[in-house]
């Protein structure tokens, strides 16, 4: 999976700094991301303001990869400085190959840099 190139941009549902990203635009991101391929779901976690987390996971040849939505904040399972998504990359043997950054959301709006 290649991840170069300039970054794509896709509008939100709002704009502004203080637009938590709902689930089903944080899904149509993992849709661009996997180019519609299907994936499982591995854990989702929600506040008072809405999806903070959200991990999903694509079987892949040789491997699988992770990707990894969290909003910016401080949580249980973490922080994050930015809303933003990894991906994580595994070898067959479930060991970390790579990570990168995927996407930013960033002025109510997602780039995505795949």
């Amino acid at each position: 999976m290649s991840f170069e190139g300039p970054p794509e941009q896709i509008n939100s549902f709002e704009s502004g700094p203080e637009h938590v990203p709902a689930m089903e635009e944080v899904r149509s991101v993992f849709e661009r991301l996997l180019k519609n391929a299907e994936f499982e779901q591995v854990r989702t976690r929600e506040d008072g303001k809405g999806l903070y987390l959200w991990n999903i996971k694509i079987a892949e040849e040789g491997g699988y990869t992770e990707y990894f939505y969290m909003r910016k904040g401080r949580y249980p399972e973490g922080q994050a400085s930015r809303t933003a998504i990894h991906g994580a990359f595994f070898d067959a043997d479930g060991m970390p190959v790579a990570t990168r950054s995927v996407a930013h959301f960033e002025n109510g709006a997602w780039k995505i840099f795949a």
